[in-house]
């Protein structure tokens, strides 16, 4: 019962969503300054949700096991939301090989690379 609850919080939340034009990198630069704090804000926030979820549950699943520890390091250096913003703008802008990639995979690389260091 409890599975069944969750999913559908879930399911709730994700049809709420509505959708964003940003999907690559390029097209994420293209938008203005806070449209793009907002995609970021909601990239995290997503994955802190999985996280949250797959707690409740007592579950690891690696698949989201890997955003768990960028959320964790996100916590454990204290990182607000400017701060995360500018090391993704930062990491967008010093690597334009990346821009046709998932703009969500970039974002998950730039800080996976901060929470490396």
């Amino acid at each position: 019962m409890r599975r069944l609850r969750v999913a559908m919080a879930c399911g709730l939340v994700l049809a709420a969503v509505a959708p964003v034009d940003a999907t690559t990198g390029a097209e994420w630069r293209r938008q203005p300054e806070p449209a793009k704090r907002a995609y970021v804000d909601g990239v995290i926030d997503a994955w802190h949700g999985l996280v949250v979820v797959q707690e409740s549950l007592g579950g690891r699943d690696r698949g989201i096991a890997v955003f768990a520890d960028v959320v964790n390091c996100m916590r454990e250096r204290l990182l607000l939301p400017p701060q995360i913003f500018t090391i993704v703008d930062r990491h967008v802008e010093d690597n334009p090989g990346l821009r046709s990639k998932d703009m969500a995979d970039i974002i998950f690389a730039a800080l996976s690379l901060t929470c490396s260091r």
